[in-house]
């Protein structure tokens, strides 16, 4: 079979049209291909989860909630919020997201527990939900364009409740009109400014997304009613892209699944994923010119496209959040320390002398004409030392099918963030996860990775 979306027949033209030809497919009909994409992007989401388990946004998260008898809603806040605690969860460019961090986070809220075996999901229905959750939210913002983030948006929440809510709808295996009821609902909920990157609330922004995907469709489940006109071109879209004039729908039945093409880029490291061609492109020229604590700081020019810097906020960071959007650190601690890891945002390691003084020593510019997209367009990086000067073309996207990373690298990863976040799960339940095959209950799979990882969060609170 084709990793292209099921067609139905006479399909409508429109958004909501094309979203309910990927709505009828499931576990049979996704291709085997497309579901082990998910399988990975779902586990590293795992890992991003637990690394952010003792973050002081997802205490504050869970300081919200009611306790023991926290219902869904209130959890999938807190698992929202700890998947994007470290910024270390994936992207797609598509639509310039994290694509699965509030798609993971609310289907992991609404996952009934082991012992109700009237509603028992596989891996493979939970791993269907999430293609069909995800390909929601990065169609929308595909048709949006950049305009939608550069206006100020935080495209992976204002997107990801939508698509948050679709994964739910699917695994909960709701009616298709019930389920156009929840995306509605969804669209109303819609919030999340830029203006918040490097404080505790860009990862709250996730915890909101996902909290409020499970209340619309839960609220659809109980009868509330909505307009599809929500999804329709003078609704959302329209709203959310400042009344810009729209291509058509670029989303058609039969497209090949975003999963495959173009993929999600995997971070290999905790920042802005827009310092990543900057990062990888310092390292391959360190490589070559190893600096000695000696040594006295290099030149560093970096040339983004057009909009690259527009996350990138914080020239000169106070904080380890903050660095996670400083361009200007990010490059001084990849320099100076030989790459960027959990450790690098620290507050400490933000207001190190010897990184200050590489920061003065970095420039960066962004292109003024926009001949690529962001998912393509290259970085270059220039560094100059006593007697050299050296310059990489960054052509290639870091985590991506270009260069995917391999199971060791993603073990590795599951490693760092349970040492991380103080989660007592060892590197075999994370083999386990990796390895499971789709016809294992989800519920009973992810168990003890639910309990230990509340149990950390609550411990942190």
């Amino acid at each position: 079979m084709d990793a292209s979306v099921k067609a139905v027949s006479a399909v409508r033209d429109d958004f909501l049209g094309v979203w309910a030809s990927a709505y009828q497919n499931d576990a049979r009909t996704i291709p085997a291909v497309v579901l082990e994409n998910a399988h990975r992007v779902w586990f590293d989401t795992l890992a991003c989860i637990a690394g952010g388990a003792g973050e002081r946004c997802t205490a504050a998260a869970l300081k919200t909630c009611a306790g023991a008898s926290m219902g869904p809603v209130d959890e999938a806040l807190v698992w929202g919020t700890a998947s994007h605690a470290l910024d270390y969860d994936d992207v797609c460019m598509l639509a310039t997201c994290h694509p699965s961090a509030p798609v993971v986070s609310a289907l992991l809220a609404i996952l009934p527990t082991p012992e109700n075996t009237q509603c028992a999901p596989l891996l493979q229905d939970l791993l269907a939900a999430h293609v069909v959750g995800t390909e929601t939210a990065l169609r929308l913002g595909q048709w949006m364009g950049f305009g939608h983030y550069e206006l100020g948006f935080h495209a992976t929440s204002t997107l990801g409740v939508i698509g948050a809510a679709a994964a739910c709808a699917h695994l909960l295996q709701l009616p298709e009109k019930q389920a156009r009821t929840a995306l509605s609902i969804a669209a109303s909920a819609a919030a999340g400014l830029r203006a918040n990157f490097g404080t505790d609330t860009k990862p709250l922004h996730v915890g909101f997304a996902a909290s409020s995907a499970v209340r619309a469709v839960l609220l659809a489940q109980a009868g509330a009613t909505a307009s599809e006109d929500s999804l329709k071109p003078a609704g959302f879209v329209r709203s959310f892209s400042g009344a810009a004039a729209l291509p058509p729908l670029p989303w058609k039945a039969g497209n090949t699944w975003a999963l495959l093409s173009p993929g999600f880029e995997i971070k290999r490291f905790p920042s802005c994923y827009l310092t990543h061609r900057m990062i990888a492109g310092l390292k391959k020229i360190r490589a070559k010119h190893v600096p000695t604590l000696d040594d006295s700081p290099v030149n560093i020019h970096i040339e983004f496209p057009k909009g690259g810097t527009a996350p990138l906020k914080h020239p000169w960071p106070h904080t380890g959040l903050e660095g996670k959007f400083s361009a200007p650190y990010c490059a001084a601690s990849a320099w100076v320390d030989g790459g960027i890891n959990l450790a690098s945002f620290s507050d400490e390691a933000v207001q190190r002398p010897r990184i200050h003084a590489q920061m003065n020593k970095v420039s960066v510019e962004e292109r003024a004409e926009s001949h690529d997209g962001l998912e393509t367009a290259p970085v270059y990086v220039r560094v100059s030392g006593a007697g050299w000067e050296e310059m990489v073309c960054v052509d290639w996207a870091p985590g991506s099918s270009q260069d995917p990373l391999t199971d060791a690298d993603l073990l590795r990863k599951w490693t760092d963030c349970m040492a991380h976040g103080a989660v007592s799960l060892a590197r075999s339940s994370g083999e386990a996860l990796l390895h499971a095959e789709g016809s294992q209950p989800a519920a009973a799979l992810l168990a003890s990775f639910r309990e230990a990882v509340m149990e950390r969060i609550a411990a942190a609170a």
